[in-house]
């Protein structure tokens, strides 16, 4: 099967900025930084120095990126109230952009009336939830990224390997999910804690079993697509390798490690928005040039996903907190912040489950489509 495009004379290597600075931003860079955390082995006040250093790295890049998410997506009314979108696409919007935040909503703040009474379960298994859902949520777009990659360079992957590398993708998020269900970090978010589970040895080993196969699959799958880039005289730099490398990373690196080291928690997230920031900034710049904005209208952006990033993660919440409370984050439990933190986070994981859907006609025109700047 021929994986290119056919007959034409292969096409200069696009992708993101660079080849290299793909390779970095979509994932590699954070194998430096994981290697040189585990080689310092940071104790108690490391470890807390970590933490402030990464909270502050957060707003600028997490929730930024939380907050880019919402822009784009309820900034589509427009295309889905005029029916540009696909009537797929329309009814996953409404359901991701209305109904579910509806619902979201209640639960929560249901959960934090119950848990004011003394009643902590419904908020409990809402953090669960959460912690299950952001494995679901790296794995897809890290299976993202790949195919990404791939549609920049035209170097489409075959339906039997797109089916693999997706299915290897949920595989191993189940084996992550088993094999951290033991363990204590990632349990509590701003004095809620989650349910306390553990997976029988027997299922652990299963999901890992199923995980270890998937791979060998997809491993091979992937293979034979370089084995035909290669008789085609193809550079590393004409393959879909930085999206590549990014799906292995976050399936094998991020979920894999994520739940062995403290210091690993706190790192890993950053370097994920900073995967998902990447392509934004693309996507952003390629629509900035396409419909001519101006320099301020694209500050504007920046700056807007910046001061909503800073009020849905931090002042309308601890506001919250304080006047119930009158004590400041950190001390005792933060209802309204760990409800905002657990809204923001399911959410964004449903909203962009739409948003970069195929079908998209933006996502086409702005980012695969668009030409070189």
């Amino acid at each position: 099967m021929d994986i290119t495009a056919t007959g034409q004379p292969p096409q200069p290597a696009r992708g993101l900025f660079s080849p290299w600075a793909d390779v970095m931003l979509l994932g590699g860079g954070s194998l430096f930084a994981l290697l040189v955390l585990q080689m310092m082995h940071l104790e108690k006040e490391g470890l807390a120095t970590l933490g402030v250093i990464m909270l502050g790295l957060a707003n600028l890049v997490n929730h930024p990126h939380f907050a880019f998410s919402y822009q784009m997506f309820y900034g589509s009314w427009s295309d889905v109230r005029e029916g540009r979108w696909p009537p797929d696409l329309r009814r996953r919007w409404m359901i991701a952009g209305v109904i579910a935040p509806v619902a979201l909503a209640a639960c929560l703040v249901t959960g934090a009336l119950l848990s004011v009474n003394g009643q902590s379960l419904v908020l409990a298994l809402s953090l669960t939830a959460m912690g299950l859902l952001v494995g679901w949520h790296y794995v897809k777009q890290g299976f993202g990224m790949a195919m990404m990659d791939g549609a920049l360079k035209k170097r489409y992957w075959p339906a039997e390997t797109r089916k693999a590398l997706l299915i290897n993708a949920y595989a191993c998020w189940g084996a992550a999910w088993t094999l951290g269900s033991g363990g204590t970090l990632g349990r509590q978010l701003w004095g809620v804690f989650g349910v306390n589970y553990a997976m029988p040895p027997a299922l652990t080993m299963l999901a890992c079993g199923v995980a270890s196969l998937t791979t060998v699959w997809c491993g091979l799958a992937v293979f034979r697509c370089v084995g035909q880039w290669r008789a085609q005289q193809l550079t590393w730099k004409q393959w879909p390798a930085a999206g590549l490398l990014a799906y292995f990373i976050t399936l094998y690196v991020w979920l894999g490690l994520v739940w062995t080291e403290p210091a690993f928690l706190l790192v890993i997230p950053f370097f994920h928005s900073l995967q998902y920031l990447t392509v934004v900034s693309k996507y952003t710049s390629n629509q900035a040039r396409a419909r001519r904005w101006s320099g301020a209208r694209l500050a504007g952006f920046v700056v807007t996903g910046a001061v909503l990033g800073g009020l849905g993660f931090w002042i309308l919440p601890w506001v919250l907190d304080y006047a119930r409370t009158g004590q400041m984050p950190g001390q005792g439990v933060a209802l309204s912040l760990a409800c905002a933190w657990i809204f923001i986070n399911v959410h964004h994981y449903l909203i962009d489950n739409v948003l970069w859907r195929q079908g998209n006609p933006k996502v086409k025109e702005f980012l695969f489509d668009a030409q070189p700047g």
